[in-house]
């Protein structure tokens, strides 16, 4: 295969990317300038070393001093409160709205709807070590935010009995985006105010 269609077939394994797009990737990337393609090589080479992982909340973040994400260190923040979204866009996304002021966790995607191990899709295991630390901090409702089609609805069933089954979570308020979104939404292309008015009419 040569250097055209081994690019063709990478860019296809990014999400939401067709062969036709992947294609128009690869015959833009083409007309481009070398010193162009040279940075992209070396940004994407380097993101791995310069990008971490919050040891909280388990979005990615530019590293510096901390193990801790700027939103996971800023103490303002609620302590009463935690939000669930599956992936990193949907953490800026929300967070962009200005209308949730507490902490996150990003479960890093969506359970398949005939999903058998789905403790190894999503952070299951991570999500209850954090509601037990939150819980000693005086948690007091976990905000499932997920997409509103099959497997975001899936998702929000597998996780609200993993939060039932939990005793430390029998006194939490679990609660989800309400109207406002759109069965089939995803919280990656919602705009800011719609998402508000899910944020304020959760139930």
């Amino acid at each position: 295969m040569d250097s055209i269609n081994k690019l063709i077939e990478l860019f296809r394994e990014f999400p939401g990317i067709g062969p036709r797009q992947a294609k128009r990737f690869v015959y833009f990337l083409l007309t481009k300038h070398a010193g162009y393609t040279q940075e992209m090589s070396r940004l994407i080479a380097d993101i791995k070393d310069q990008i971490h992982t919050c040891e909280s909340c388990f979005r990615f973040f530019p590293k510096d001093h901390s193990p801790l994400c700027q939103v996971c260190r800023d103490t303002s923040r609620d302590d009463t409160s935690l939000m669930i979204v599956s992936r990193d866009v949907d953490f800026e996304n929300i967070e962009r709205t200005r209308a949730f002021n507490g902490y996150y966790f990003i479960l890093g995607g969506n359970l398949p709807v005939l999903e058998k191990n789905p403790e190894t899709k999503i952070r299951e295991k991570q999500l209850i070590s954090l509601v037990e630390k939150k819980v000693a901090k005086g948690l007091t409702e976990i905000i499932i935010a997920l997409d509103y089609n099959p497997e975001g609805e899936h998702t929000r069933e597998h996780i609200e009995r993993v939060l039932h089954n939990n005793p430390l979570s029998s006194h939490i308020k679990i609660t989800h985006l309400g109207r406002g979104l759109s069965t089939g939404s995803e919280l990656e292309y919602t705009d800011a105010d719609t998402i508000k008015n899910a944020l304020k009419s959760r139930i």
